[in-house]
């Protein structure tokens, strides 16, 4: 789930696009009726209620569920860090034509379609989203485009439900801070990844005293922990990739 990250500043009503610099004077982001509003940050308890997910993130994830239409609109909106620098990302991930891909945390199926076009009809995409709606809206978009390769899956929150060796990349994007078992998504993923796949992971920087509060309610973890969790899970950090400022790029391969 590529989430929508938007913020209400208390003190100005200002919603914020963290993803970057799109400012609306609205009083609260609402989100298919349910009112998400973001005044201050949980205490450092609150967000390790969860060790594996923050408060803010859980609600998030519940909020997935409602209308497509609106989390389409901010998921490929200018000014989110993601959408603005999508084809710097597209050139960067060594797509080849024939090459399978899983795009986990699909959200809109926006990189999932760009991908599609890269790896060709002889490739596959499998765009994977636990929202059922966004996962219908991926289908639909990508049949009104007359992309055959994309396959969209609803994703468990345990496994991406993906066959063992069957994709040569893994792609998640602002999207591993919203597993709610990481660690159980990681040796599923590792299973569905060939011997000599890839893994692509691109997430916030999350840094005391720095990054945005919500943020810092958002995402659990720095990229430090973050690496951690991947090489206990059998990855090897190969590189990161200097695209972006706020959020990181991490390419990963088996160990």
């Amino acid at each position: 789930m590529s989430a929508l990250i938007a913020a209400v500043e208390p003190d100005t009503g200002k919603v914020v696009n963290v993803g970057h610099l799109i400012l609306a004077t609205i009083g609260a982001l609402a989100v298919g009726g349910v009112l998400l509003v973001v005044g201050a940050v949980p205490t450092v308890a609150a967000q390790h209620q969860h060790e594996h997910i923050t408060p803010t993130a859980e609600k998030l994830n519940e909020s997935f569920g409602a209308d497509s239409a609106q989390w389409v609109t901010g998921f490929e909106s200018e000014g989110r860090t993601i959408f603005d620098k999508r084809f710097e990302v597209l050139d960067a991930l060594g797509l080849e034509p024939g090459m399978d891909v899983a795009d986990i945390g699909a959200g809109s199926g926006l990189y999932s379609r760009l991908i599609a076009e890269r790896v060709g009809p002889s490739g596959q995409v499998f765009a994977i989203d636990i929202a059922t709606n966004l996962v219908n809206h991926i289908t639909e978009t990508a049949n009104a485009m007359g992309l055959g390769n994309v396959r969209a899956i609803v994703g468990g929150d345990k496994s991406p439900r993906l066959l063992e060796q069957s994709v040569d990349l893994v792609f998640i994007a602002d999207s591993y801070h919203h597993f709610e078992y990481p660690g159980e998504m990681l040796q599923g993923i590792k299973k569905a990844l060939r011997p000599d796949g890839r893994l692509i992971l691109i997430d916030w920087e999350r840094i005391e005293g720095v990054s945005h509060p919500f943020i810092l309610a958002m995402v659990r973890a720095g990229k430090a922990i973050f690496i951690n969790e991947f090489s206990a899970a059998g990855f090897e950090l190969v590189e990161e990739i200097p695209i972006f400022t706020e959020e990181y790029m991490l390419e990963f391969r088996h160990r």
